[in-house]
């Protein structure tokens, strides 16, 4: 998850929004949770209906990467 703070012209934060951090590999979308895991994202960026073996091969490729690879594969968040 990612932290944006909308801040007005003397500094004071008037907006806190929390995004999903959303990743693109191996073919796949998902976010992955820190305690609910990965989820499997359609075209639309909605919750996919199936995660089949294909994307948790794919993700468990991904979470082997280092932090600095795996924030290379981040398209939003």
């Amino acid at each position: 998850m990612s932290d944006h703070f909308l801040r007005d012209k003397e500094g004071r934060c008037h907006t806190i929004i929390t995004m999903a951090n959303i990743y693109e590999y191996g073919g796949f979308r998902f976010e992955n949770h820190h305690w609910a895991g990965p989820i499997k994202l359609n075209h639309d960026l909605e919750p996919a209906k199936a995660m089949g073996p294909k994307f948790f091969k794919a993700f468990a490729e991904w979470d082997k990467l280092t932090k600095k690879e795996k924030s290379a594969t981040q398209i939003s968040g």
